[in-house]
């Protein structure tokens, strides 16, 4: 059978979409058309009524209740309670909150349930898949600068805008390479080795501007990418302020502006804020240890910014 994959626009997301490719193919299935997607508030209030192309996947992203497969990790999945009760894990179907990622909940439940026997290039994608989803690098200099193939990917997928046609192909691509052979061959392909020579660059000039587009609010460092147009890691806050507790990073996604939030990884101090819960109230959501949300007005998301601050410094 063919399938309409729809995941989410991170290195999760397309490892997970490689994962159910690689499975499928292994069983002469396939997937035949690749759909990005990612948490605007557009999105969210029409995801109920979205027009996909059936049969499809959703993977790493909002539950459906018409997929022919879904799985994800988020403690935010379901946009109403009613989908939340009716939902029951079977072998097309699973949810895990307690994943360090989805890649690797999707390659243990296929295990499980198809006998599934990914090759050696699935396991390690699965392994980074955890490590960089539940951000369990070394430091916040080798989340930003690392030299590992996976973790170049992961910044280069960061750059990507997904709305354009050529970045979908883009993600296609990824997705279809990853598939079938190891992160370190598929970083050489041309588009990609092009997109991680951009995403070093920016990096090296986001470090030299950083400390004019931040400031630290008490336990929170806020970082305003809406000042510079290049793209911000959330992760470039702990690298410069290793002691913070938590970042709010502001930076533009196409017509929206988006705030991440998130604890410091590298901190030993107890979490006592969900942060995809938080973000929630807002209509985000995310990670107990990282959230975001999205507004179409800066000064509405900086509103936001300011109240999620405030409660961090307060209760965090």
């Amino acid at each position: 059978m063919n399938y309409h994959l729809y995941f989410h626009n991170d290195f999760d997301g397309v490892a997970s979409g490689a994962v159910m490719l690689n499975f499928l193919n292994s069983r002469g299935d396939d997937i035949i058309s690749f759909t990005p997607v990612d948490y605007s508030p557009l999105l969210k209030k029409s995801w109920a009524r979205f027009k996909f192309k059936e049969p499809f996947i959703i993977v790493d992203f909002l539950y459906h209740p018409k997929a022919s497969w879904w799985f994800d990790h988020h403690r935010t999945s379901f946009i109403n309670t009613r989908w939340y009760k009716e939902f029951k894990s079977d072998k097309n179907h699973a949810f895990d909150s307690t994943a360090k990622s989805t890649c690797s909940l999707i390659a243990e439940h296929l295990i499980e349930k198809f006998g599934y026997s990914p090759p050696k290039f699935i396991v390690d994608l699965t392994k980074w898949a955890d490590i960089i989803d539940s951000a369990s690098y070394k430091s916040a200099k080798e989340a930003i600068f690392g030299k590992q193939p996976a973790i170049k990917l992961a910044l280069a997928l960061g750059l990507a805008d997904y709305n354009r046609k050529a970045s979908v192909k883009y993600f296609e691509k990824v997705i279809k390479s990853l598939a079938s052979e190891p992160i370190s061959r598929t970083i050489q392909t041309p588009i990609i080795r092009k997109e991680i020579k951009k995403v070093e660059k920016n990096n090296q000039e986001v470090r030299r501007i950083f400390k004019r587009i931040s400031f630290v609010s008490g336990r929170v460092v806020f970082i305003d990418g809406t000042r510079t147009k290049k793209q911000i890691s959330h992760y470039m806050g702990y690298y410069f302020y290793p002691g913070i507790d938590y970042s709010a990073t502001l930076e533009t996604r196409g017509a929206y502006y988006h705030l991440s939030v998130g604890k410091n990884p590298w901190k030993e101090r107890p979490l006592t804020v969900d942060m995809g819960r938080l973000l929630s109230r807002y209509g985000g959501g995310g990670h107990k240890t990282v959230g975001g949300v999205e507004r179409k007005s800066k000064s509405e998301i900086l509103k936001v910014a300011g109240e999620v601050i405030e409660y961090l410094n307060k209760n965090g």
